[in-house]
C-alpha cells in the first residue's frame, strides 16, 4: 500500500497553491533609458520568506509581493525579469501552473531574452538555476552568489521528505533528475563569477565541485551562507565592469574589507544596520505568529 506524503507547507498548503495556480510569480519591467541590448533575469532564494508558514507567506508574498533583487538592479539592463519560486524547491516544480518544470521555464526565458545579451544572478537556490538556465541559454554572465552545483545530496538529509519535499517525491523523475545538478550544464565556465564562502561547510563542499572548472571564484572569509558580504555592497558589486571582476577572480577577501573598498566606510555601517533591521524583521514575523497561535490556543 502506497503511504501518502506528508503535508508539508511551502508544498502542499492551500495559501501556496492558490498563488502557484493563480499568479504568474514573475515581473517584467523595462528600463527605457537605456539601449536595448541587455536582459537581467533575477531568481529569488528559498529565503523569500520565512519561516514556512502561513504568516511569514502573507507577509511576503501577498502583502508585499516579494520579489528579490528587486530594489537591486544592474543598472546596464534594459529589460528586467524577477523570478520567484514560492514553494521553495530550486525551481524543480517551476514558478506556477503553466511554467511548471524547468523545461518549460527554460523555454519562457528563451522566449524573454530573445533579442536580447542575457545576464541572470542569484542567491543560493537562485544561484543554483541561474547557472542551469544561464548556461542553456548561453547567458553572457551568471552571477551565482553561494548558489548550490548539486542538490542530490539533500536526499540524503534526515528528514528530507519533510524540508525538500518535491526534490524527495520527484527523486525518481528521469526528466527532473538531470536538474538536481547543475554542475553538469556548465559548459562556459567563463561566463560564472561565483561568490562563495569560504568558512560555510556546505558552501566548501559545494565549492569543491567546480574545482576542476575555470569558474571566476571569488572567495569571502565568512560562514554566512547566500550573499557573503554585506547586502548593502551589492549594487556596487553587480554594476562592476567585467575587467574589475575578472581581477578579484581568485582572491580570498574579508567582508568588510571588501565594502570599504567597494562602498566607502560610511554606506559599510548603513550595511550593518541593514543587517540589524532584518533581525528586528525576523522577530516581528516570529512575534504575529506567536499571537495567533496564542488567539487559536496553540499554545
Amino acid at each position: 500500500m502506497e503511504v501518502a506524503a506528508p503535508f508539508v507547507f511551502q508544498s502542499d498548503a492551500g495559501i501556496v497553491n492558490d498563488v502557484f495556480a493563480n499568479q504568474s510569480n514573475y515581473l517584467i519591467e523595462y528600463d527605457e533609458s537605456v539601449p536595448k541590448e541587455y536582459c537581467i533575469v533575477y531568481f529569488s532564494s528559498n529565503d523569500l520568506y520565512y519561516p514556512n508558514n502561513e504568516t511569514a507567506f502573507t507577509e511576503s508574498i501577498l502583502r508585499r509581493n516579494r520579489f528579490e533583487w528587486y530594489q537591486t538592479r544592474i543598472t546596464y539592463g534594459h529589460k528586467h525579469i524577477f523570478v520567484r519560486d514560492i514553494k521553495k524547491q530550486w525551481y524543480i516544480g517551476g514558478i506556477n501552473a503553466e511554467i511548471n518544470t524547468p523545461q518549460k521555464m527554460l523555454e519562457f526565458l528563451k522566449r524573454e531574452c530573445s533579442g536580447y545579451k542575457p545576464v541572470f544572478l542569484g542567491s543560493s537556490a537562485g544561484g543554483f538555476i541561474a547557472v542551469i538556465m544561464g548556461q542553456l541559454i548561453h547567458a553572457v554572465r551568471i552571477y551565482t552568489f553561494n548558489g548550490q552545483f548539486e542538490i542530490l545530496s539533500l536526499l540524503k538529509e534526515e528528514n528530507a521528505v519533510l524540508i525538500e519535499p518535491i526534490l524527495y517525491r520527484n527523486r525518481n523523475n528521469a526528466q527532473l533528475l538531470p536538474y538536481y545538478k547543475a554542475v553538469d550544464f556548465i559548459i562556459n565556465p567563463d561566463s560564472i563569477f561565483y561568490f562563495h564562502s569560504n568558512k560555510s561547510q556546505w558552501d566548501i563542499e559545494q565549492s569543491a565541485l567546480i574545482n576542476h572548472l575555470p569558474v571566476h571564484k571569488l572567495s569571502f572569509d565568512t560562514s554566512n551562507h547566500g550573499v557573503p558580504f554585506l547586502k548593502s555592497n551589492l549594487p556596487a558589486v553587480i554594476n562592476l565592469p567585467e575587467t574589475e571582476l575578472r581581477k578579484l577572480s581568485g582572491r580570498k577577501m574579508h567582508p568588510l574589507t571588501f565594502s570599504l573598498k567597494m562602498v566607502g566606510l560610511l554606506k559599510t555601517i548603513e550595511g550593518m544596520k541593514g543587517i540589524f533591521r532584518f533581525v528586528l524583521n525576523k522577530i516581528y514575523i516570529h512575534t504575529i505568529q506567536r499571537w495567533k497561535n496564542k488567539a487559536s490556543g496553540k499554545i
